[in-house]
């Protein structure tokens, strides 16, 4: 089977011969994928919603890999055992609900080894997250699908140093690596940051502090891109 340009590249940064869980899994296709492929011995397919799951159930059936992936009800990682995988695996939802996943289920996921992680949007607070829990990203990537552009990170535990603000939003390894797509995403930033901007040179509240830290913010980023070009 073939999968999609965002999940095959949350696909490549699963550790191969690890099981994990891959919360939100719509229809499984990730877990299948991994299992048919031999990459993984076993995964657990979890999803809040009970279609979702038996659209899920569905595919494991029909790709006959039954008995190397459990289907599971349930609220983000609340549905699994500490220790029961080897990571998990969060992929198409926003970095604000992921971060609350993380935070109901502590217990769970830093008994992983790994994380892999596809936020639709608010990135840096995702990366934050995990920095400041102890953990750091070992690896991530950039991928177009239907003309968007998607971010997907791997991170696992152990302590780096914070990043500095403006890496948040694009990433310490894709910096590093200068990703192809990495002026994309600076511009995609930038243009985010500058329409919160002028929102708030609008307001009629007292922002001075939130404009004069997002200026700066801005002009960091900006002299990024400058080099990138």
């Amino acid at each position: 089977m073939k999968l999609t340009g965002r999940l095959a590249a949350a696909a490549a940064l699963i550790p191969e011969g690890r099981s994990f869980a891959d919360i939100g899994t719509d229809h499984g296709y990730i877990p299948v994928y991994m299992c048919h492929t031999g990459k993984t011995p076993r995964a657990v397919a979890a999803d809040i919603g009970a279609g979702p799951l038996q659209a899920a159930r569905t595919h494991i059936v029909g790709a006959g890999l039954q008995e190397k992936i459990t289907c599971r009800l349930g609220n983000g990682l609340t549905c699994l055992t500490p220790g029961e995988v080897e990571g998990g695996v969060i992929c198409g939802m926003g970095g604000r609900l992921m971060t609350e996943i993380l935070r109901a289920s502590p217990h769970v996921w830093r008994r992983f080894s790994f994380l892999v992680l596809q936020p639709m949007w608010y990135s840096g607070t995702v990366r934050r997250f995990l920095y400041e829990a102890g953990w750091h990203i070992e690896a991530e990537t950039l991928v177009t699908e239907e003309h968007r552009l998607y971010e997907v990170m791997r991170a696992v535990p152990g302590r780096k140093a914070m990043l500095p603000f403006w890496l948040w939003d694009i990433g310490p390894v894709n910096w590093r690596q200068q990703d192809a797509l990495l002026a994309r995403r600076l511009t995609l930033v930038i243009a985010r940051k500058k329409k919160i901007l002028n929102g708030l040179l609008q307001s009629r509240k007292d922002q001075a502090e939130r404009i004069r830290v997002l200026q700066k913010e801005l002009a960091q980023l900006e002299a990024r891109k400058c080099r990138l070009l």
